[in-house]
């Protein structure tokens, strides 16, 4: 019982640091935008987004959910099930697959017909990413702001 102790103390610290540095992360771009279709009041695409990932440790995104606010009207609900294993010490493209679950179909779709139009939008996300690193889970909050461009889908 005595030399399990100190074996403890190591996997407690270990899981206590073991997802310290996916806050590091950054998103350094995104483009590749490829529209799948609806479904349910979901607007689904695809799109390559490139991540530089400065900390030691290799995670997997395991939960994405992320109120997305475009030029100050509420979109809906951006998610995705893809589980993404982002490489420590890297500057890496992924290619992942999103649902956006609009709030209303009726005025989600006549707001993005509008940002159609446009050639830039702000684009502002609220909400967490939870990442897996061996034992641990951490939830990241994200609070992102951005002015894009629109992308053309036909």
């Amino acid at each position: 019982m005595k030399h399990l102790i100190p074996l403890w103390c190591l996997l407690t610290l270990l899981v206590l640091t073991s997802c310290k540095g996916v806050t590091d992360i950054e998103i350094t771009g995104a483009d590749g935008f490829e529209y799948k279709g609806m479904d349910n009041n979901a607007l689904i695409f695809s799109v390559n987004i490139r991540m530089h990932n400065p900390s030691s440790l290799t995670f997997r995104i395991k939960e994405v959910n992320l109120k997305t606010v475009v030029d100050g009207n509420f979109l809906g609900t951006l998610s995705t099930t893809d589980k993404i294993k982002v490489q420590a010490r890297s500057d890496s493209t992924y290619r992942m697959t999103f649902n956006l679950q609009l709030s209303n179909l009726l005025t989600g779709a006549s707001t993005l017909y509008s940002l159609s139009r446009k050639e830039e939008v702000s684009v502002e996300i609220r909400g967490y990413v939870k990442a897996r690193s061996m034992l641990a889970v951490k939830k990241v909050d994200v609070l992102e702001s951005r002015v894009v461009e629109v992308p053309r889908i036909f």
